[in-house]
């Protein structure tokens, strides 16, 4: 995928930063590349003292496909794949240190979610102060089926433990009106109507000043910290690591291989669309 061209896009509005991830060819993915260009425009962001809140975005039809993991998504720059466990296991940590800085950015953070928001897309989203989708927007965490866990796992402070359960034991997704119904996202809005939302909801937090929007964030984070996220993050990612050598996993990766990534994955998703899950009316 290697381009001159920049694999997002940001624009100053007001005391708003908006981030756009600028793939829609391929619904975002989030590339090494394009994880290292966020992320430092989040610390740009985040580095100016007119900017009080930042938007991260999806253009096209997707907020974020997830993590790119095709070959054409590796360019020279990026680093090379470090071997065995232990070479996942830094891996793995690695995202979860960079995502770490969205989270822990001075300043407000809001993730705008429509299309697809699927495996790293949601850890992308699930480490920004607050999510809001479009109704019709899907989220979750598909790859659970046959690649390993989520290697950050926010889940569980977004949606508590059965419902964190109930979508990772089944690989199963949620629209965005579903998502803001069990608090997986703070609201949910029509398509049309997202845009012009989020950018009101980030323009509503800049008229606090700086100083009380990054204190009053810490707090809250702190809170969660004490519940032990960072801790959960590590033990996540060398559940990952480990979870990638499970056959299951092992035989997914040869059948990719024979037929490529897409049919492999429809032929992984083709049981569960045989058998949806059973209606809660």
């Amino acid at each position: 995928m290697s381009s001159d061209r920049p694999t997002i896009l940001t624009e100053q509005i007001g005391a708003v930063c908006r981030i756009t991830l600028d793939r829609p060819e391929r619904h975002n993915p989030l590339t090494p590349r394009c994880i290292r260009e966020l992320l430092a425009a989040v610390a740009g962001a985040e580095a100016d003292y007119d900017t009080r809140a930042i938007v991260i975005r999806g253009s096209g039809r997707s907020f974020s496909s997830g993590y790119g993991i095709l070959p054409d998504d590796i360019e020279p720059a990026d680093p090379a794949p470090r071997p065995g466990l232990e070479g996942d296991v830094e891996a793995m940590l690695d995202l979860g240190t960079g995502w770490a800085r969205v989270w822990d950015c001075t300043i407000p953070v809001i993730a705008q979610v429509h299309g697809n928001c699927l495996a790293g897309g949601t850890d992308l989203a699930l480490h920004c102060d607050i999510v809001v989708a479009a109704d019709d927007a899907v989220i979750g965490f598909p790859p659970v089926r046959s690649m390993g866990v989520p290697p950050t796992n926010m889940w569980l402070y977004h949606l508590g433990p059965q419902w964190t359960k109930r979508l990772l034991l089944t690989g199963d997704t949620v629209t965005g009106a579903e998502a803001a119904s069990i608090r997986l996202v703070q609201a949910s809005v029509p398509a049309t109507e997202l845009d012009d939302y989020v950018l009101a909801l980030a323009t509503r937090m800049a008229l606090v000043g700086r100083e009380l929007l990054a204190a009053n964030k810490r707090v809250v984070n702190q809170g969660v910290e004490l519940m032990g996220r960072s801790q959960l993050q590590r033990f996540a990612a060398l559940n990952d690591a480990i979870g990638h050598r499970a056959p299951e996993a092992r035989a997914f990766n040869v059948r990719a291989g024979e037929v490529g990534l897409r049919q492999a994955v429809r032929e992984r998703d083709a049981p569960f669309e045989a058998n949806p899950p059973a209606s809660a009316d």
